[in-house]
């Protein structure tokens, strides 16, 4: 018998099953689909951000997968976001002191951020590590517009700009930066938390010496300082943070310098700092060799600090913010300058409730071991 329309009827039932088998693999498909379109990268939301360049960039909120380059990893561990890093810069796998993981305390107190993978180094990323990385958004604090646009072009991620800056003139700059990162990566609340304990700190700072006169102000000076590479007594810098937070009379502010400055650091001729004769000298121990080189020279001896016995070590830290470190530098040479005023401040235990406030970690013991730590320094032979 013959169905009307040409077909057997055993052959329209074929129709009919082949129909419903591919109607079922669909279905099947879609089954397996769905969860893999509802990842995490999948369902985050894309948002249009503004960078601290001013740069409009879509990326995904939040963000779960990281990579932080040319000093915005300390940032991100600020906002215990460390587990979210994906890859480093090939600095923060060598285990070598300053340069690599000893000595920051962000990397000391996360080991796991030295194996990582390299994405490159820090003057150069490599697009091709980047990309295999996978992060959603890549956070610089450092390079120009064409940098960024360049390397989001080549990786197809989102690049943005923050900056570090510091917790005295730049403190804004600091507070924008938390505030954006935290915002990308939902760590809103942790931001409010590190910004609400500078901003603390900031004010007892200032209650404690504000009201100091000008007249019981020791003239002081900064040495040691590293920028580019390392200095002696003679590395210092203008505009010194610590300095500033505590109103200090920095020396090193009334020189002009008509030469390109690092943040502030800049090497002064010996000539100058013998007739500036500051009463009270700290030495950053990151360049503590160099300046025990310089204290050889008989001519420093003539320094009024260096006579007295005047001068102190304190921890280095890089050019950013650092407010672990930093505020305990200020805290410690707070004490030196005017002692009664912070008569009441332990600082190894004052470094360590910093330390494990910014990064989760007591790590004074172990700076102190690598640097010295904050200290009188034996002057003598």
């Amino acid at each position: 018998m013959h169905h009307p329309t040409g077909l057997s009827f055993r052959a329209g039932c074929g129709v009919v099953m082949c129909w419903n088998r591919l109607l079922g693999w669909l279905l099947l498909i879609n089954v397996l689909l769905v969860p893999a379109l509802t990842t995490p990268l999948a369902r985050a939301a894309t948002r249009v951000v503004t960078d601290l360049q001013g740069r409009a960039v879509p990326v995904p909120v939040p963000a779960k997968r990281i990579v932080a380059l040319r000093g915005a990893l300390g940032l991100i561990c600020y906002l215990d976001l460390a587990d979210r890093v994906v890859g480093v810069e090939d600095h923060e796998t060598r285990e070598t002191e300053w340069v690599g993981a000893a000595g920051r305390s962000y990397r000391m107190a996360n080991p796991r951020l030295g194996r990582l993978p390299v994405v490159g180094s820090r003057n150069r990323p490599d697009a091709e590590r980047l990309m295999a990385a996978a992060p959603e958004v890549i956070f610089a604090a450092g390079g120009d517009l064409r940098f960024a646009d360049n390397l989001q072009r080549q990786t197809g991620i989102p690049v943005l700009f923050v900056d570090n800056g510091d917790l005295a003139e730049q403190r804004k700059a600091f507070f924008a930066s938390l505030r954006l990162m935290g915002m990308i990566c939902g760590a809103e609340a942790r931001a409010a938390a590190v910004i609400d304990r500078v901003t603390a700190a900031v004010a007892d700072l200032r209650r404690r010496t504000a009201d100091i006169p000008a007249a019981n102000r020791p003239s002081t000076y900064i040495g040691g300082m590293n920028f580019r590479v390392a200095h002696g007594l003679l590395g210092t810098s203008r505009r010194y943070p610590p300095f500033i937070l505590l109103g200090a009379d920095n020396v090193a502010d009334r020189v002009s310098v008509d030469r390109g400055m690092v943040k502030g650091r800049f090497s002064i001729d010996l000539e100058t700092l013998l007739a500036l004769d500051p009463e009270i000298i700290f030495v950053c121990e990151g360049g503590l060799e160099l300046v025990r080189r310089d204290l050889c020279n008989p001519a420093m001896g003539e320094l009024r600090a260096v006579r007295e016995g005047k001068l102190y070590g304190v921890l280095p830290h890089y050019y950013a913010a650092s407010p672990d470190t930093v505020l305990a530098e200020t805290y410690f040479m707070g004490k030196v300058l005017y002692p009664e005023r912070f008569a009441d401040i332990d600082t190894a235990t004052l470094a360590d409730d910093l330390y494990r406030f910014f990064v989760g970690r007591p790590l004074y013991a172990e700076m102190t071991q690598i640097f010295g730590g904050f200290k009188r320094l034996e002057t003598g032979p």
